[in-house]
């Protein structure tokens, strides 16, 4: 009986000892418990290239994404949402602005700018956006707002971010978000929680300030 005991014990320690090492893979070494935490790691040890996707902005002129990549003046907070959105998008229009009150008041205009993407462009035509950023007092000089001009792109645009999107069946969206670093160096650096813009800056900030 005590072999057998002996036994079972051996077994459920290698069992939780292998569940123990496939979680601590998963998360990162426990940097993350949810998929939310997992993308912000994935970002910030590999940063991801920003690829030529086509965009049409509030004003109906066109643009690559790349442009907010390499060659970039700015490094860029970037925020993705649906303009007919009554839940998390109030947030993230609230994170953005907060960040738009503190770039314009702390005179970083040249250093740091905004990016609003749209994953519903059926709905989200150029004159919805320019509402949009109307009522948010956006200054367009440096707060954008664009959805992807082919809708073939969607998918592409909302793999690179991470974000997942699942119609409701109220003819809205259930949805992740986050904001998002496009660094000076053109690279997808950073995610950070929506209601956390505070942190996007100062963490910006210091590393504007780092010697490296």
């Amino acid at each position: 009986m005590k072999r057998e005991a002996w036994r079972s014990t051996v077994v459920s320690l290698s069992v939780a000892l292998s569940a123990f090492a496939a979680f601590h893979g998963v998360t990162h070494g426990f940097s993350a418990v949810t998929s939310d935490g997992v993308r912000r790691a994935d970002i910030r040890e590999k940063p991801r290239a920003i690829p030529p996707l086509r965009l049409t902005d509030s004003t109906g002129a066109e643009l690559s994404l790349a442009e907010y990549g390499s060659g970039s003046e700015r490094a860029t907070f970037v925020a993705l949402q649906y303009v007919r959105c009554q839940s998390v998008c109030l947030t993230s229009a609230s994170a953005q602005s907060w960040l738009h009150h503190e770039i314009s008041a702390r005179h970083l205009e040249r250093d740091v700018q905004l990016l609003t993407l749209s994953f519903d462009p059926v709905n989200d035509t150029p004159q919805v956006l320019a509402d949009h950023a109307r009522r948010l007092k956006a200054d367009a000089s440096f707060w954008r707002f664009a959805t992807v001009t082919r809708r073939e792109e969607l998918n592409r645009m909302l793999k690179l971010f991470g974000i997942v999107v699942i119609p409701d069946g109220l003819g809205g969206y259930s949805h992740n978000t986050a904001l998002f670093l496009i660094d000076r160096s053109g690279r997808l650096s950073r995610a950070y929680d929506i209601d956390r813009p505070d942190l996007a800056l100062s963490d910006y900030l210091a590393s504007r300030l780092s010697p490296g």
